[in-house]
């Protein structure tokens, strides 16, 4: 069995403390806010791993941002718009994933406070919130399939004005379902008809403080959602035999390369229930197809897999047997064991 190689690579230290790119001088003037990100992305198949989910030209980020001096605070950014113009950054050709991010008018650095920023990737006018008790509130349908993520961050004026590093979590549940068979045979031939899940939180509310100090405190957690009404999503049927899907056989049970797959989704992370289902349908040499539901809550008594955890990622492996089938859960946090594109450069 082949070994799947996850390869790490070293997060790039911000503008100012790299040599990428040269530091401005401004000569004594005030300086303007900018934001120096940081973007996550997988080499393998276990996770999303699409970079210009984030890095393309035109995507838009919004920013929040106070900065509190004596107890008193002061609005600096209210969902201002961040937007990508270039990808690559001109001065880095080289890197592929660098770029240069704007936004319109400028502020400027004061030369005290303590300054508190939160950015929401995608923007968005009417979804993302600020409240009067400084908490972040971020509408979410998981029919959107929008892959939300939030980056909280703090800086001391008075020591730094440097770039602001942002460093972006991903907000939701990253949820797929591989299909197999276990037949090395093409005399077993299947084929995947329909497929939709059932008894799921299709909407809900992400409410997360702010005004973080910490980069230990950037963390999303279940908590921190609220859910709306359960439906069914993802439903999807083959109207003509043509449409229908071949289930192959996984040289590598281990590698999800090696399956039909259907996903991903971002969903909503919530504790799954009694009803909570994966409802599927498949052809066996060209058969009648046959449907199947499997619930996916608690499957096999197995401990931790009952809940879709925010920033965490859900591998689900159907394999279709001539007696029936097996299912097999597979889950690891989306941000480790990570390769890290070039820094993204949030520029005024």
């Amino acid at each position: 069995m082949k070994r799947i190689l996850l390869i790490l690579a070293i997060v790039l230290l911000p503008l100012l403390t790299g040599c990428e790119k040269e530091r401005v001088d401004y000569g004594g003037e005030r300086r303007p806010i900018s934001f120096s990100s940081l973007i996550l992305t997988e080499t393998k198949a276990f996770k999303p791993n699409d970079p210009t989910v984030l890095i393309s030209v035109g995507n838009q980020a919004g920013v929040f941002g106070t900065r509190v001096v004596a107890d008193v605070s002061e609005e600096v950014f209210y969902n201002r718009i961040l937007k990508c113009d270039a990808v690559p950054d001109p001065l880095t050709m080289d890197e592929p994933y660098s770029s240069i991010w704007n936004y319109s008018p400028l502020k400027y650095w004061e030369d005290t406070g303590n300054y508190y920023f939160t950015a929401v990737f995608p923007y968005a006018t009417d979804n993302a919130r600020v409240d009067n008790t400084y908490y972040l509130n971020v509408s979410y349908l998981a029919g959107s399939n929008n892959d939300l993520m939030v980056a909280r961050a703090y800086q001391n004026a008075a020591v730094s004005k440097d770039p602001v590093n942002l460093t972006f979590k991903h907000a939701t549940a990253a949820v797929r379902f591989l299909f197999g068979k276990s037949s090395s045979s093409a005399s077993d031939s299947y084929a995947l008809t329909g497929f939709q899940l059932e008894s799921l939180a299709s909407a809900g509310t992400l409410k997360v403080i702010t005004r973080i100090s910490d980069a230990s405190e950037n963390v999303i957690n279940l908590a921190d959602w609220s859910r709306g009404a359960l439906s069914t999503l993802a439903s999807w049927n083959a109207d003509v035999v043509g449409d229908r899907k071949a289930v192959p056989h996984p040289a590598d049970p281990d590698d999800p390369d090696d399956y039909l797959e259907m996903g991903w989704y971002y969903m909503v992370p919530q504790q799954l229930n009694a009803d909570s289902a994966v409802t599927f349908s498949v052809a066996y040499n060209d058969e009648d197809p046959v449907e199947t539901t499997l619930n996916i809550s608690n499957r096999d008594g197995t401990p931790g897999l009952d809940t879709w955890h925010p920033n965490c990622v859900y591998n689900y492996y159907i394999t279709l047997t001539k007696s029936g089938l097996e299912l097999t859960v597979k889950t690891v946090p989306w941000d480790k064991v990570d390769v890290t594109t070039e820094s993204i450069m949030f520029e005024g």
